[in-house]
């Protein structure tokens, strides 16, 4: 028989299927140039037009269409390009195994080149009639200026608009109402003012009540009336000035200016703690605050003005990648979640790039679990918790992960988790954080935790004000985090408020095997705190204004010794579960294993040489500290009249003049080059 005709069938269906939606238009092949990639396109939510070939409705239509291609053996990279306009959902987007590529012909989800596409998890909020008895509790000055809308069904059920936020519960699901200029906040009392600070927008307990849940309010004029609250939230420093906790009140004693929580604050109340009201409809009393009514599903709010329409959060997640490989996230605009906006968990290869992250109540973006990716090229603001988290890698075998965090702009972050979060959070092994601007926010830079990781080339000013014992670049409590390099970066305007101390590289609770070198401190309090650690390396770092250049305390002989005693404690539970007797671990740390029996408690081996201090005190020891179990040596100090600290380029003449080598150049410190958006055409 011959085969001629079947040939030429075959090759008939061929180009059948080819043509056809299913594969799109194809690039063939020729002379071994790679084929074209696929580009499918995304219609903005609303838009009415007809559909063609190669364009969705949706984005998750599109994705359904990649692993339909996939599965088929689509073998190009595939563009997903959501056009000009915002895309709304309403539950996550997910991407896993079966939209992967290689990493020559990756999946990218991009959106358009001049910034214009939004991919949100918010929805409009539509007009309702404000309930006269609703309008009766509101203050006399709001009952002309507060509007009702009607919340979506999804969230009408729900008993509480957000959940608790404790010690180690960092990025609470919270319900946020927006305009057009950013998120309003619930009803509070008292108002924050026009200039907020560390004593602003604060009352303060006047007696805590035994057992840990119940505290009686300073008296103060213009407090809300609280008798027929059933959503009130109160948040306050409960016990310490480094850690803020967001609780439900259970009971209300109008009469007694008397609160009582559902759950205690981390080791209780303090007399004079600072504390405020949240979510009373009786302190909704300004521009920019709104309340929900749990009964009626309505929410009320006093509009910014000019900004009558809002929108309410409703996607818990934006985007879901499990154990997806190969994936790029680009040119997009990611907004308005009720927890992360970005979570990848497994897999490898996967980048966000030339994006805007900003406006939601959790994290910008997780990656867990995840081999080689990250973060570069974008700005990130306005976030509720922590920004970036980074774990990759593994401990046991100190195999690195690859993950980096790079030329990114961060601002606002940890906006609603005020304490314990941070921009950038590196857990695992071997991930990098370079080139990034990290500026005026509540947080903390990056908290390090696991080893061998990198912070290179930032620069970190103005955080952590109105906190105290905390620091911009923190690590802690974990003997065997170990590894880890801060370098080149421009440390600077690092205070807080009066009876305040925080630091700027703060290695708290025994923290050990750091090297901090070739850093510019300038106006920083405490720019490096050993607390009680060994086996750090404090090198070739210049500190200018910046009181003591470095501090060191022997914390594990005092306060902290039950710590390192208690065989139940947080210390030595991290302390276990490293295998420090087995390679590499008996390679790397040879003297580990046997720590916690070899003076535990001493702080010793710090190596603190070739610094150079200019009007700044030098070394600080507190707390049973010894000058003479460290390494001390060639370090400098100027005195004289200092260059204003902001004048990198006069600190530089100033060392010169004084026959000192910086080993560093201030003029290539600054990051503020950085855009606030990677979008330079584009208006919001």
């Amino acid at each position: 028989m011959s085969l001629g005709p079947l040939r030429s069938a075959a090759a008939l269906l061929a180009a059948v299927l080819v043509g056809s939606p299913l594969f799109g238009l194809t690039a063939e092949v020729r002379g071994g140039e790679a084929k074209a990639p696929l580009v499918l396109r995304v219609a903005p939510t609303g838009d009415r037009a007809p559909r063609r070939d190669n364009r969705f409705a949706d984005l998750p239509r599109a994705l359904a269409y990649v692993a339909a291609l996939r599965r088929q053996g689509e073998g190009r990279a595939i563009v997903v390009e959501l056009e000009p306009g915002t895309h709304r959902i309403s539950a996550p987007v997910q991407i896993g195994p079966d939209h992967a590529g290689t990493a020559e012909a990756p999946l990218i989800l991009r959106g358009a080149a001049d910034g214009s596409s939004r991919l949100v998890g918010s929805v409009p909020l539509a007009p309702a009639s404000l309930p006269p008895r609703l309008r009766a509790r509101l203050p006399t000055s709001a009952r002309g200026a507060v509007r009702a809308y009607q919340l979506p069904e999804a969230l009408r059920g729900e008993l509480a608009y957000r959940a608790p936020r404790r010690l180690r519960e960092t990025h609470p699901r919270v319900t946020e109402i927006f305009d057009a200029g950013g998120a309003l906040r619930p009803a509070q009392w008292p108002n924050p003012g026009p200039n907020p600070g560390p004593n602003s927008g604060w009352t303060t307990v006047a007696a805590a009540e035994a057992g840990g849940l119940a505290f009686t309010l300073k008296d103060e004029p213009g407090m809300p009336d609280l008798s027929l609250e059933r959503d009130l939230w109160v948040e306050g420093f409960w016990r310490w000035d480094w850690l803020l906790e967001t609780l439900h009140v259970a009971q209300v004693d109008p009469r007694r200016r008397q609160l009582e929580l559902d759950q205690p604050p981390y080791e209780g109340i303090r007399d004079g703690a600072r504390m405020r009201l949240v979510h009373a409809l009786g302190a909704l009393d300004e521009p920019g605050e709104w309340w929900r009514d749990g009964e009626s599903g309505l929410l009320l709010a006093w509009p910014s003005p000019g900004a009558a329409d809002l929108e309410v959060s409703l996607a818990e997640t934006l985007i879901r990648a499990d154990g997806a490989r190969h994936l790029r996230i680009e040119r997009l605009r990611l907004e308005r979640a009720r927890g992360d906006l970005i979570v990848v968990r497994g897999g490898e290869d996967i980048e966000i790039r030339a994006s805007e992250l900003a406006w939601t109540a959790g994290r910008a973006a997780v990656f867990e679990g995840v081999t080689g990716g990250g973060v570069s090229g974008s700005a990130i603001h306005d976030i509720g918790a922590s920004a970036v988290r980074l774990v990759g890698g593994d401990r046991a075998t100190l195999r690195r992960g690859g993950l980096f965090v790079r030329d990114t702009r961060f601002t606002r972050f940890s906006r609603l988790s005020q304490t314990q979060s941070s921009a950038i959070e590196l857990d695992g092994v071997g991930a990098e954080a370079s080139g990034n601007l990290i500026t005026d926010a509540i947080g903390y830079a990056i908290y390090l935790r696991g080893n061998d990781h990198v912070f290179r080339g930032n620069e970190v000013a103005r955080l952590i004000h109105g906190l105290s014992d905390t620091g911009a670049i923190y690590a802690g409590r974990d003997f065997t985090a170990r590894g880890s390099i801060i370098e080149d970066n421009y440390v600077h305007d690092i205070r807080t408020g009066p009876g305040m101390e925080v630091k700027g590289v703060y290695l708290d609770d025994m923290a050990s095997g750091f090297t901090i070198r070739r850093n510019l401190f300038v106006n920083v309090q405490q720019p490096v705190f050993i607390g009680g650690g060994n086996d750090n390396t404090i090198t070739r770092n210049v500190f200018v204004a910046s009181s003591p250049m470095v501090a060191l305390d022997a914390r594990g002989l005092t306060w902290m010794k039950p710590s390192l005693n208690e065989a139940d404690s947080e210390f030595r539970a991290a302390f276990a579960a490293m295998p420090l007797d087995a390679p590499p671990w008996r390679m790397r740390y040879p003297k580990l294993a046997e720590a916690l029996t070899d003076e535990p408690g001493v702080a010793r081996n710090n190596q603190i040489v070739d610094n150079v201090s200019i009007g700044s005190d030098d070394l600080a020891l507190t707390d049973k500290a010894e000058a003479s179990r460290q390494i001390i040596l060639f370090n400098t100090h100027l005195d004289g009249p200092a260059p204003n600290p902001g004048d990198l380029e006069a600190l530089a003449r100033f060392t010169a003049e004084r026959g000192i080598t910086l080993r560093l150049d201030p003029s290539k410190m600054r990051r503020d080059g950085l855009p606030a958006s990677p979008f330079t055409d584009a208006r919001r």
